[in-house]
């Protein structure tokens, strides 16, 4: 790698947002008010995100205590094969008011090969500070006149890779006995990387994932939607027909809508980080509150489903509450999850993958449970419903749904086994929302009025709700054979 030393310019400063950017919010709001109604609502929101953005760079206040490392950041950057030639550069600004003459207090750069730094270890933590900045595969000492200016002291660094992309740790070491309060400003660019040059490698496709993903979802919540409308219609006469259906409709109607606007609001947060490197943190945690909900619905609507509902039995207000009671712990400790894989401080020196964590893996072990609850309930309706002409739904499509329990299992062993750091997120997205958006599709497939070959029970008669009461464990004992000898 090859560097220059500069103190330079005021401490970096996220850009304005551009004029283009928000011409294009003003565009979105006339349409929406052209349009009326839930569309002028939610672009209002979008919009009202999009020009509240935050700073992305990576900035903000660090205590380097005496005689220790404290990192501050990362950044996963590409390869150039070409000699010589830089693969990103890093921008950073440190202002130390506290600094005093004699301290000796180092930027380090870390890559993480084996002789830099390759994670947090015992190894590590017992390296002596100067057996640390030697590890360094750049440092530069802290001049306490200029980190002491307003403006700080700015280093401007070229990041040259040759073999493979590589992540890169920036931190402060603090040799002397006495700590340092630090203000910091970073910004890392992959220059080879065009418009996506903002993104670290592990991030740069997340945008060919979640195009495609946003045009499914939007596709299925229309169809669920026009579904939802013809068994109201079918309903209007005030009959027992369909109205065992509408709830479960109308809750898969739900995840998908949630999914969809995660997902567009995935692909905003993106868009505006690779605009300017600036985007609002609240797109990004509205984002994954909604990503949750659609989980939480789509697991609801997979238990009740190996329990028989809208299948072989009547679905009732009781299972809805049941299954909030049950996963609701879970969905929430998920998101929590994600969050502290987001913003934790440990996220600056480790890469590892937040489900392969100690709390992940746990949350992993109760996704199992849950699988095995599935798998339970799907055999016992299966072993009650084999001869009534409903067995072959277990069999096949019931068995097909319980893949979904195993996603996120499979993304976390590929995570902690087989992949390279730096492909963990991209290869886990893929899997599990491909994975949610296949179920989701064969919900809406199995709900549509016009599938003539479905097994999910769109029209109830009178003699079959007397049949088909709710099954257990939602209060009622006796199931359709009991009524049958009755």
């Amino acid at each position: 790698a090859q560097d220059t030393l500069s103190q330079g310019p005021p401490l970096l400063r996220p850009p304005p947002v551009p004029a283009q950017a928000i011409d294009l919010y003003r565009y979105f709001v006339l349409l929406a008010m052209a349009r009326g109604g839930i569309h002028l609502a939610l672009v209002g929101i979008l919009a009202l995100f999009g020009q509240r953005c935050g700073a992305m760079w990576t900035q903000g206040s660090v205590v380097a205590a005496a005689n220790s490392t404290s990192f501050i950041s990362k950044f996963c950057f590409s390869f150039n094969a070409v000699p010589h030639q830089r693969s990103g550069t890093i921008d950073v600004t440190v202002r130390a008011p506290s600094l005093m003459p004699g301290q000796h207090v180092m930027l380090l750069l870390l890559d993480d090969e084996v002789d830099s730094y390759p994670g947090p270890s015992s190894a590590w933590n017992d390296l002596s500070c100067e057996e640390r900045t030697r590890r360094a595969k750049l440092h530069y000492r802290l001049d306490p006149d200029d980190a002491r200016e307003p403006s700080g002291q700015t280093m401007k660094i070229k990041i040259v890779e040759k073999l493979r992309p590589r992540w890169w740790y920036i931190a402060l070491n603090d040799c002397s006995s006495q700590n340092v309060t630090a203000d910091f400003t970073i910004h890392a660019v992959n220059n080879a990387y065009g418009w996506a040059s903002e993104f670290s490698t592990d991030k740069r496709c997340v945008m060919y994932v979640l195009m495609p993903l946003a045009a499914v979802y939007t596709c299925l919540a229309a169809l669920q939607l026009h579904a939802n409308s013809v068994l109201a219609d079918m309903a209007s006469s005030d009959s027992a027909s369909s109205k065992a259906a509408h709830p479960f409709a109308r809750i898969l109607l739900a995840g998908l809508s949630s999914a969809c606007v995660a997902t567009c609001l995935s692909i905003l947060h993106s868009v505006l980080y690779a605009l300017h490197g600036t985007a609002h943190p609240m797109l990004h945690v509205a984002a994954q509150l909604l990503y949750v909900s659609s989980d939480f619905v789509l697991a609801s609507l997979l238990l009740l489903v190996s329990q028989g509902k809208c299948i072989s039995y009547i679905m009732v207000a009781a299972d809805g509450r049941r299954m909030l009671r049950l996963l609701g712990p879970f969905l929430v400790s998920c998101f929590l999850l994600e969050l502290w894989g987001d913003y934790s401080v440990s996220r600056r020196y480790s890469v590892d993958y937040v489900y392969t964590t100690p709390f992940g893996w746990a949350l992993i072990l109760v996704d199992l449970v849950l699988l095995g609850m599935y798998a339970l309930n799907l055999r016992s309706t299966y072993a009650a419903e084999r001869n009534r002409g409903d067995g072959a739904f277990y069999r096949s499509w019931g068995v097909a749904y319980g893949a979904w329990f195993l996603a996120l299992p499979v993304a976390a062993v590929l995570s902690q086994a087989v992949l390279a750091p730096y492909v963990w997120l991209i290869v886990s997205l893929a899997i599990t929302k491909s994975v949610t958006v296949l179920v989701y599709a064969a919900l809406v497939l199995g709900l549509w009025p016009g599938n003539t070959r479905t097994y999910f029970k769109l029209f109830v008669t009178v003699e079959n709700v007397l049949e088909n009461c709710a099954s257990p464990p939602s209060g009622c004992s006796w199931d359709r054979r009991a009524a049958t000898s009755r």
